[in-house]
């Protein structure tokens, strides 16, 4: 395969992430910050979260952070 292909796929597999993700519950609407911990959980780096969520990178690491102090905090609570 050459370049060009590989990254069709690639693209295309982008937007099938996109789907799922937003199709993963049809019965409640999932929030951003929900879609972004799905990903983010998944393995994938905020650069590639940003792009199929169609934010910028700096809203994907600040929610990630937000979401790691909320996970800190919480963890601190049960250690008390």
């Amino acid at each position: 395969m050459n370049e060009k292909t590989l990254q069709e796929i690639n693209k295309l597999l982008k937007v099938v992430i996109a789907l799922l993700v937003r199709s993963n519950n049809q019965d409640k609407i999932i929030s951003l910050r929900e879609q972004i911990v799905i990903l983010a959980d998944l393995g994938l780096p905020p650069s590639y979260i940003a792009e199929i969520l169609g934010r910028s990178g700096n809203y994907v690491n600040k929610e990630l952070s937000e979401l790691k102090k909320i996970k800190n905090k919480k963890g601190q609570k049960t250690h008390e």
